[in-house]
């Protein structure tokens, strides 16, 4: 009976741990032209003129019109909305890329 309580608030510390990690990260969207790519990673220059460098893995989805497309079809020049994750700004794996139409330039007046 000791031996079973044991085994359970080990098990019940071990999950608590787990979920904890899994909510660790905060998520960030980043929207802009991206502007340089590599195969592990690429730039976006958002709107305010500021480079974001985001990381891209095996999980990595991007799609184009809501289907999805291959991380190959990402190019230099292209408008992209990405969801990612990371502890702050400067530490971003892309979880999801949308391939989207040019982003028009804003007018200053």
């Amino acid at each position: 009976m000791r031996k079973q309580r044991l085994v359970l608030v080990l098990l019940i510390v071990t999950v608590a741990i787990v979920v904890t990690r899994a909510f660790d990260h905060e998520h960030f969207r980043v929207i802009g032209t991206i502007t340089k790519l590599q195969k592990t990673e690429f730039d976006v220059k958002d709107k305010d003129g500021k480079t974001t460098s985001i990381y891209i893995d095996k999980k990595t989805k991007v799609s184009r019109d809501e289907k999805p497309v291959a991380v190959t079809a990402l190019k230099v020049g292209q408008s992209v909305v990405v969801d990612a994750y990371g502890d702050d700004v400067f530490d971003l794996l892309a979880l999801d890329i949308r391939i989207v139409p040019p982003i028009p330039a804003t007018k200053t007046k």
